[in-house]
């Protein structure tokens, strides 16, 4: 059985391991030396549960030897040390001068967790980062949604870059949106929009949690404290990278392998407790223009006033267009912070309510859309 070697880090591919339980071995060694029994409970957790632990002991046991025979360790009285040798290729293969210096913890928590994300752990803010949970969060979730990992973006900054991706995942990335920066989306619908980016969507009452929550999710933790996410992190290390674990790039590997389906159930909103029909549904987002034509078409035979001042609740457009355009699969809180998006890139136009009027104030709490300084309630309806 061969064993791969430490460089094989360097010319890993997107879809190859970037660390092999060889390598793990030279690493473990280099941190102050080791018994076999430490390399068990220390590297075993890490590999766990594709490699079980009697498998791991036979593979640990041949790549003593290989290294051996190498002369990258020497082995005393039942200890291992490194050489020289074996210290620069545990080094390159995290690409770190701590490993020699550091404990296996330091190395663990920080050069090893900094490749698994696929960033650079040198510099002393990405440092301190890695060793909170909040900022790891954060980090898991740049990586994964693709924004920049050279700092660790504030709560604000990425609560908002998580909202516009999902409302460019709600029109399939079809449009380009200028929420991002100043945009004043507040934060409560920030965090209720980002709560779509979920397996399950979610609600989350402060920004923290929504960050914990979502980062655990998207890196498979079973938890959302910091050790349980390193250690999803440091499992990864021998499978495919974060990128290559990403839904889109796999879709046709699945689509290849997976077993035939049933009939699956329509799309429901993630606030709405009324049930739909059973039948299959295939998944479309609008485009804008899509979009905006359906909602003025869905708001005309709910409008009411009189020519040239008519108006539908957003409410009332909202039940319409869900039970009308299934295929879409949004949500009350994505289909709110599209009709925003169209609203100011001048698709269509909304208006807001006179609050003095009480006739109809469910209508009106179920319409709102808060956005910046205003309120608004009404699709405005042209003709």
């Amino acid at each position: 059985m061969a064993v791969a070697h430490s460089k094989s880090v360097r010319g890993a591919t997107r879809e190859g391991p970037r660390l092999a339980i060889a390598d793990l071995v030279l690493l473990r060694v280099a941190t102050g030396g080791a018994t076999r029994a430490q390399l068990q409970k220390d590297l075993s957790a890490l590999v766990a549960p594709k490699v079980p632990g009697t498998a791991f002991r036979r593979m640990a046991e041949l790549a003593i030897g290989q290294h051996t025979a190498q002369n990258l360790l020497s082995e005393t009285k039942g200890r291992l040390a490194i050489t020289p040798a074996g210290l620069r290729m545990a080094q390159a293969s995290v690409g770190s001068d701590r490993v020699g210096d550091a404990t296996w913890l330091e190395v663990r928590n920080g050069p090893l967790v900094a490749l698994a994300l696929g960033i650079s752990g040198e510099s002393a803010a990405i440092a301190k980062a890695l060793d909170r949970a909040d900022g790891l969060a954060a980090l898991v979730l740049q990586r994964h949604f693709r924004l920049p990992t050279s700092r660790v973006l504030s709560h604000n900054d990425l609560r908002a870059e998580l909202a516009v991706i999902a409302l460019e995942r709600a029109f399939g990335n079809k449009i380009k949106t200028g929420l991002s920066k100043g945009s004043g989306l507040p934060g409560k619908t920030a965090r209720l929009l980002a709560g779509q980016l979920f397996k399950k969507p979610r609600e989350f009452a402060s920004d923290g949690k929504l960050f914990g929550a979502l980062a655990a999710d998207v890196a498979g933790a079973t938890g959302e404290d910091l050790e349980a996410l390193r250690l999803a992190l440091l499992r990864q290390l021998t499978s495919p990278p974060l990128d290559a674990q990403d839904p889109e790039i796999n879709s046709n590997t699945e689509a290849a392998t997976a077993l035939p389906r049933g009939p699956g159930k329509e799309p429901k909103a993630a606030n709405d407790a009324t049930p739909l029909a059973e039948s299959p549904v295939k998944h479309t987002p609008p485009d804008m223009a899509e979009f905006t034509s359906a909602v003025l078409d869905a708001a005309r035979p709910v409008s009411q006033g009189w020519p040239g001042n008519r108006k539908a609740f957003i409410s009332q457009v909202w039940q319409a267009i869900r039970l009308a355009r299934r295929e879409w699969d949004l949500s009350e809180i994505v289909f709110k912070s599209m009709l925003a998006e169209a609203h100011r890139t001048g698709q269509l136009v909304l208006a807001t309510a006179d609050l003095k009027d009480k006739s109809a104030l469910k209508e009106l709490e179920d319409s709102k859309i808060l956005y910046k300084n205003t309120v608004w309630h009404f699709v405005r309806v042209e003709d």
